[in-house]
């Protein structure tokens, strides 16, 4: 026990004040998560996606323990992240804040909800874990779904990394999927709400690789003028 306290402690010394600024980006996620609550509710109206499939979809309890995993899944991945890949890290929280942003206004202009089954018959140990679910979440703020956004954000940005060994990358495709199917199978959500948050990802996604091919192209642009000017100074001397 105690060479396992030694070895968090040296751990934790061996962040940096460079580690610690980068793991402070990461605190906009929650910051964000204010607005969640104010939004979910049916003071504008709440509209239904339940669609054919969706009822054919089984309500299967167990599922809930991926859904819950899903904070801490999202959080030591995003830290891993951080640590193996910090060019990436940036862009997987920054296209996740630009997702989080673009939910929060759907919310708020297009309000969707998702009839709850009757789970008062179920005879399964985890419906007291789904109940505690139903009970902390209010059935609004479906489509997209922001469970199936951060998970989906999370497998996108360790799959694309070259620093992640492949295990790692296929242990984290496994459980984000996952979290995603569990989203239908506790009836968090629907097959709409799956599929406008992986549309929200990818389009994040490119947004953020298009600044970053933007800012680049001005840096060098930037870098090249000024080993011109240094050149053309170089020959107003020699002359």
């Amino acid at each position: 026990m105690f060479k396992t306290a030694e070895g968090v402690t040296d751990m934790f010394q061996r962040i940096t004040k460079q580690d610690w600024k980068a793991l402070l980006f990461f605190l906009s996620i929650p910051a964000l998560g204010i607005f969640y609550n104010f939004l979910n509710n049916s003071h504008r109206g709440a509209e239904s996606l339940v669609t054919d499939i969706d009822h054919s979809v089984p309500f299967l309890p167990i599922f809930v323990l991926p859904y819950i995993a899903w904070y801490a899944f999202v959080l030591f991945s995003i830290i891993y992240l951080c640590f193996k890949d910090r060019p990436n890290y940036y862009r997987t929280v920054a296209a996740l804040n630009l997702s989080l942003i673009i939910c929060y206004i759907i919310y708020f202009v297009y309000q969707t909800t998702v009839p709850r089954p009757d789970i008062s018959g179920y005879d399964s140990l985890f419906i007291p874990l789904v109940n505690i679910v139903y009970n902390m979440d209010k059935p609004f703020n479906c489509f997209p779904s922001i469970h199936v956004v951060q998970a989906y954000v999370v497998m996108k940005g360790i799959h694309q990394s070259s620093s992640i060994q492949r295990g790692i990358k296929l242990v984290t495709n496994v459980m984000a999927l996952l979290i995603i199917a569990s989203t239908v199978f506790i009836k968090q959500h629907v097959i709409l709400d799956i599929i406008g948050a992986v549309l929200v990802v990818e389009s994040m996604f490119l947004l953020v690789y298009a600044v970053e091919s933007l800012y680049q192209k001005r840096r060098g642009k930037t870098k090249r003028e000024r080993l011109r000017r240094l050149g053309d100074g170089e020959v107003s001397v020699e002359r």
